[in-house]
């Protein structure tokens, strides 16, 4: 390890200050000492072999520095627009001193891109948070933030209500916002962002609330598109060099998951974290794209992939990324929404694909699955789908709508 990485301590907290001070100093060291891609990727993959604890502070430090050394050579104008959709986010918006799960996630962001942007005079950025018409008011005490604070020229509050009742397009078949779950205010936000007038490109990002994703990262996740000529990029938590620290057991329903909707929908590819809040698209795509949407709840990720696929995106890079679980007051913990997003998925794969007989196989059983069914089937997974890595089910794929039905008992 490279001596300056080696006083920082195993772990990073991303609500402490002074972690995110130690942080950025030492982005500024590596970048001094180790200025070329090759060298910090070299030390990164020395860190990922380590044996023992991961060394998650400088993993971190190393995804930093690798995303400003991304947009070092970027000389023509960018715009920068970042989408976060908030519901029940009153305690984590707060700081810690002012409750127990503040995370302080607004001004923390908004000083994240700060960080990573500021010395950047061609890059032009804005975050917009979204109330998803929260009870508890996020979008208020947002509000009274950005204002508090003076943030007007960074940061603006949106609310989905406001975008239902004005009959914004690509959220009108919505009723009320009760008919959304973060998809419907991620949607409006994009929308709102794509259709500004900019300086010149514009990406648009979208984001969880929570403090998992650093986004001093952005500058990995937009770079696939600024040099390569893409029109989306997707964070991933599930490649080698990716840094995940998730409380909690394995999660084998989450294997099931990704097992029966690349059933459905293989052109997705090798694409597999489809839930990881860290996406950015092109406005031009997503001008494509908002229309006649299907989802609107926690599977519309996987609609606005597809859209862009079928609408010539052949290929959608994957991007590593250090992802530090905040579990904190989580708004989708207990929501288990997994068989609710199958079943999108397969109205998805009736509406956009063509009929395939062993899509149609899958998700018809979907469609035929309760809440009872579906509780057996998780509780008997195959041991084929447990024992294998998620990356794999883009070929996988011998378990077949027989066994799944047997160990779900619906036959």
């Amino acid at each position: 390890m490279t001596s300056i990485l080696g006083d920082l301590p195993l772990e990073v907290d991303l609500k402490d200050s002074r972690h995110l001070e130690l942080a950025d100093a030492k982005v500024r060291e590596l970048l001094e000492a180790h200025g070329s891609k090759l060298e910090l990727e070299e030390l990164e993959q020395g860190l990922l072999e380590v044996e023992g604890p991961t060394p998650v502070f400088s993993l971190l430090v190393l995804k930093l520095a690798k995303s400003r050394l991304a947009l070092r050579d970027v000389q023509r104008d960018v715009t920068l627009s970042v989408v976060v959709a908030m519901y029940k986010e009153h305690n984590r918006i707060r700081r810690a001193d002012e409750h127990p799960h503040g995370e302080d996630f607004l001004r923390r962001k908004v000083g994240q891109l700060e960080r990573l942007l500021g010395d950047r005079p061609n890059f032009h950025w804005r975050l917009i948070v979204v109330d998803d018409g929260c009870p508890e008011g996020s979008g208020k005490i947002a509000q009274e933030i950005v204002e508090g604070d003076g943030l007007e020229e960074k940061a603006e509050v949106r609310f989905l209500a406001d975008g239902i009742r004005e009959g914004i397009p690509p959220v009108r078949a919505l009723s009320t916002t009760d008919d959304s779950q973060k998809g419907g205010s991620i949607i409006y936000g994009m929308w709102e962002a794509a259709r500004r007038e900019v300086r010149g490109e514009h990406i648009v990002i979208y984001t969880d609330a929570d403090l998992s994703t650093h986004l001093g990262q952005v500058g990995l996740l937009i770079e696939p598109i600024l040099k390569e000529g893409r029109g989306v990029a997707v964070g991933s938590r599930r490649e080698p060099d990716s840094v995940v620290v998730k409380k909690g057991t394995r999660n084998d329903r989450g294997k099931l998951f990704i097992y029966l909707w690349k059933r459905m929908v293989p052109v997705l590819g090798e694409v597999i974290d489809t839930q990881c809040g860290f996406k950015a698209f092109t406005s031009d795509t997503l001008e494509q794209i908002l229309d006649d949407l299907l989802e609107y709840r926690f599977a519309f990720d996987i609609e606005l992939l597809l859209k862009s696929v079928l609408r010539g995106e052949r290929h959608i890079p994957k991007v590593p990324l250090a992802w530090i679980d905040s579990e904190e007051a989580s708004t989708t913990t207990d929501l288990q929404p997994y068989l609710p997003m199958l079943r999108s998925i397969a109205a998805m794969y009736r509406t956009y694909l063509p009929e395939d007989p062993t899509r149609e196989e899958f998700a018809s059983f979907v469609e035929d699955l309760d809440e009872a069914g579906f509780a057996r089937l998780v509780a008997n997974i195959p041991p084929e789908i447990v024992d294998r890595e998620p990356y794999e089910f883009a070929d996988f794929d011998g378990v077949s709508v027989d066994e799944l039905k047997e160990r779900a008992r619906l036959r």
